[in-house]
Order: structure tokens, then sequence, then C-alpha cells
């Protein structure tokens, strides 16, 4: 029940914020689903359904109860130059709720019986070789240690290699899988050593000085749950999440950008201001930005699924890939002064609008949602009984779910494809083992 009522309780608080009825009654639908998807986790402990329902909540029920004022979109310091016409914010939150309802019949629950897997990670000495050879690998593909450790408005991103995302997801998932180790270790101050060490080397990688703060979730949550075997009670996660919401967030979204020197506009924070005004959570205004940037443009026919899909294929050997949606959407916003960079969020389904309008979002929700059924059944990716691929997923659910997909993508396919070649050498280990079992009961 921590889940209803907490959900609950932030709507009604904000309720009486809104600014009109149109308003209240927008947000309803995608209320009333957020509601019947978090009742179906039956779980006391945290699931993946919990992240998944709760971003949506605040993306697309919180948000815009906050942010909406009159034919405007925008929070208290947003410099809003476009009205919008009440057809406009129905028709972006018709593509949220469309693309989401096939998810309501998605499992979001760990099956444990299914998902049981005998074996453990690889030895700790070969996960510490492949953590320091992915660690000295991912800064010399940044640039040096000097680059690394700069504040990211600081960085040149054309000193970055490509594939240093490879790098920091094989240097995550062995942090994690070390994590795995030290939670199911019989003695855990012989592993501390090992799991202090790739800490320090994960801090230095990606910290709140040099990097976005999704990847710092992205990087630091599968460590973080893999110390609590994955199983970590419901209330926890939605209390973090608060705190996550109104302090932490907006804390390293001026770490990570001014690095040290922004550490003197921390006092700046009001952490009941952010209650009632989260801040840099603009998903929905760009929903109602992509509506509005339509009304003028034709259908893409798959131009911005084609870059999504081909994230990998670097810009340089296809000069001519075409841009994800937010970047379009966000080039208009910033030529107008809305916004200070073109790199916003773009919610996927609103890629598929931009491609194929309502019927290529209804159809693309049913798509992903069996993905994501089918990826939550697998058996692999679990080590020590330990569920690295869930941990992963839940990780980077909340960047996935507010985009851009095509510019986030990157680390978590490196990371999934690290943790599947992985998990590959643990269920050979297991088979032969449970089928001589096996043989024993006959």
């Amino acid at each position: 029940m921590i889940r209803l009522w907490t959900v609950t309780a932030l709507y009604l608080a904000n309720l009486p914020f809104a600014d009109s009825l149109f308003v209240v009654l927008l947000t309803l639908p995608m209320f009333f689903m957020v509601m019947v998807g978090l009742y179906r986790i039956r779980s006391r402990r945290f699931e993946i359904g919990d992240v998944f329902w709760f971003c949506l909540f605040v993306y697309f029920v919180i948000s815009p109860l906050q942010r909406i004022h009159e034919d405007r979109i925008g929070g208290a310091t947003a410099i809003t130059a476009y009205a919008y016409e009440p057809q406009e914010f129905i028709a972006a939150m018709l593509i949220v709720v469309l693309f989401c309802l096939p998810f309501l019949f998605v499992p979001m629950e760990r099956d444990e019986p299914a998902a049981k897997v005998d074996g453990l990670p690889l030895p700790m000495p070969v996960l510490l070789i492949l953590n320091g050879l992915a660690f000295a690998s991912f800064v010399a593909s940044e640039g040096g240690m000097e680059r690394l450790l700069s504040s990211r408005l600081e960085q040149d991103p054309s000193q970055a290699f490509i594939g240093s995302l490879f790098f920091l997801g094989l240097q995550s998932v062995t942090a994690c899988l070390v994590a795995v180790r030290f939670h199911v270790a019989r003695s855990r101050l012989i592993s501390l050593v090992p799991l202090l060490l790739v800490i320090a080397l994960l801090a230095v990688s990606r910290n709140p000085f040099n990097a976005p703060r999704f990847m710092l979730l992205a990087v630091w949550g599968p460590v973080m749950l893999a110390l609590c075997g994955g199983r970590v009670p419901a209330a926890w996660f939605y209390v973090v999440g608060l705190l996550a919401l109104t302090t932490l967030f907006p804390v390293l979204n001026i770490t990570t950008r001014l690095g040290l020197g922004g550490v003197g506009d921390l006092s700046e924070i009001s952490v009941f201001g952010n209650f009632f005004d989260i801040p840099s959570v603009d998903v929905f205004d760009m929903a109602v930005h992509a509506v509005r940037f339509m009304s003028a443009h034709d259908q893409m026919w798959g131009e911005k699924l084609t870059a999504i899909l081909l994230f990998f294929v670097p810009r340089a050997v296809w000069p001519a890939k075409p841009v994800v949606g937010g970047l379009d959407v966000g080039n208009e916003l910033f030529a107008a002064g809305m916004y200070g960079t073109p790199n916003l969020s773009f919610f996927i389904g609103c890629d598929l609008y931009m491609d194929f309008g309502f019927a290529g979002v209804a159809l693309g929700g049913v798509v992903v949602a069996m993905l994501l059924r089918s990826v939550l059944m697998a058996e692999w990716g679990v080590f020590g009984g330990v569920s690295v691929l869930r941990i992963l997923i839940a990780s980077s659910m909340p960047i996935l779910l507010r985009g851009s997909v095509g510019a986030v993508l990157p680390l978590f396919v490196c990371q999934i494809a690290v943790a599947l070649a992985l998990s590959r050498r643990v269920r050979d280990q297991a088979y032969p083992a449970r089928l001589y079992q096996e043989r024993l009961r006959r």
C-alpha cells in the first residue's frame, strides 16, 4: 500500500495548486493508469515497476499540474515564448497514454523461481583486472585524467572517443559484480578491499562534478542495489525518490555543470519549493512542443526511429544520419530563446508520433512493451541469486523514459551487452551442475 499512498498523497498535495479544472482532467487518465500499474505490484520489495510507474507519474502527472499556466507551459523560472491550444495539450497527453497503455500487461515483479540461476560472477581477480583495464581505457578515451576530472561545461566533447561508453559500461558492470561477490561472501572483510578499490575508480570516472545526473544513476545505482542483493523495501525507494527529486537532483544539476565552483550556489536550493515545482522535469513540456512542431511539418516516416535504432553508427561515417526528434524540437526552442541548450529531454512516444502519428505511437508502445516483457522473463543476467539484469534496467529506466532515447541508449546497451557476455559463462558453468543433480535424483 505504500506505493498507492505515496502517489495519492503527492497528487492530492499538488491538486489545489493546479491552474484550472482542464489541467486536472488532463492528468486524470495517466494518474489512473499509474495507480493500476502500482496496484498490480504485490511485492513489498522494490521492483522495476516502481521505477517505471513512479517516473511516469512525476513526468506526466505531477509535472503538468505544476507547469501548465493558462495557455503556456513551464516552471516558475522558465522562459515560455509560445502559447498553446487546449487540443495541443490533449494530443501530447494522448501520445503518452497510447504508448504506456500496453505496459499495464507487463509483469514488473521479479519471478524468483524463474530467475534463479546457480553460479557466481567471474573470480574476483578476473573482475578486478577487467575493471582496471576498463578504467584505464575509459580515462584514455575521454582525453586524459585532466579532462575527465573537469566539470561538464569545461569538457571539450571533441576529445572524447565514441567507444568510451563501452569502457564505462564494462567498468560499471564489473564494479556491480564485485558488489555482488561482496554481498554473498562468507567473509566480507576479505572482499571489502576489492570493493573499495572498484568504488574508488568508479568515483573518478563518474562523480557529481563531471557527469550528468542520470548517468550517475546508471553507473552507481547498480552498485548500490547489488550491495543489498537487489532486494530493497519498497518504502525505501519512495523515500529516496522524493529526496532525490527535491534535494539530490537539484544539487547535482549545479555540481555536474559547474564542478566545485558551483558549491557556493547550493545554499539557494529550496527543498520545500522544489516539492511544488520540481526542477528540470520538462518531459511533458517537450511533448507539447513536439505536437506544435509537427503541426508545421510532415511526418518523418521512420527517420526518428532510424536515428534511435542506429545510434551506434558514428556521424563521421554517416554524415546524413537522421537526428532524434528531441534535437529537431530542441533546436527550434533554442533558437527561440526558450532554452539554453538544444539537447533536451524527449519521450520516445514523441519520436514515434513524429514518424507515424498516433498509429505509430500505439504500435510502438506494444512492441516496446513486448520487448521489455521478454527481457524481464529472461533467465540470464542472474549472478549468485542477484538479478543484475533487472538492476541495470531499473537504474537506467528514469533516463530511458525521459529521453532523448537515441542519446542515452549507448551506455545502457553497453551495460546489457557486458552483462549478457559475462552471464553466458555463469550459465555454462551452472548447467552441467544442475544436469548432474537431476541425474542423481533419478
